[in-house]
């Protein structure tokens, strides 16, 4: 499958890509979209995989559903999905499946996520592992704010970011002085 900037189809890339012990497959900028995601998320090969870059791929919803639903890809403990397209949608479809409950680390920087989304993944019982989140350039607000300051979830978080989000410095107050986030050691604000 050919897509836009992409050098070599997704079925090329991964055997390319995927690192020596196969916990580690870097497919940032390599823009494969959903349709690639359903074929990464299918490709046996990937079984051990623990770390997966998506940077900027165009990845939506569908795609996040994809991995989300994947028989092989079940024990990620980092997943970069900065610059892509989850939304809301996509965040709930994250956040309700057990394929991320191993997820230590996740990036979702710029991926146009709400105060909805922002809810989904901090009542997420799957998500309770995370250690750092990212999740900087989205749009929660202090209705997204106010939901990660009441999480009781993600108690085990010591680094977030929400840099650019329209916190109002109310909902950063909220965020600092939150007990479920009471081993955050590096939060970043404005």
């Amino acid at each position: 499958m050919n897509k836009p900037f992409n050098d070599e189809p997704v079925e090329q890339l991964i055997p390319k890509l995927l690192s020596k012990d196969g916990k580690l497959l870097d497919l940032r900028l390599k823009y494969i979209g959903d349709d690639g995601l359903k074929i990464v998320a299918e490709t046996d090969a990937l079984r051990g995989l623990e770390v997966l870059n998506l940077e900027r791929n165009n990845v939506g919803p569908e795609g996040i559903r994809a991995l989300a639903e994947s028989t092989i890809i079940t024990g990620l403990v980092e997943l970069h999905l900065e610059r892509n397209d989850l939304g809301d949608d996509g965040m709930r479809i994250l956040a309700e499946s057990s394929n991320f409950s191993q997820l230590k680390y996740l990036n979702l920087w710029k991926n146009k996520v709400g105060p909805e989304g922002a809810k989904a993944l901090s009542q997420s019982l799957y998500l309770s592992s995370l250690i750092r989140l990212d999740m900087a350039q989205n749009k929660i607000g202090d209705e997204g704010a106010q939901v990660f300051s009441e999480s009781l979830t993600l108690s085990d978080l010591k680094y977030l970011d929400v840099f650019g989000n329209d916190i109002s410095p109310e909902g950063q107050e909220l965020l600092k002085n939150a007990e479920g986030l009471g081993k955050v050691q590096d939060m970043i604000l404005a």
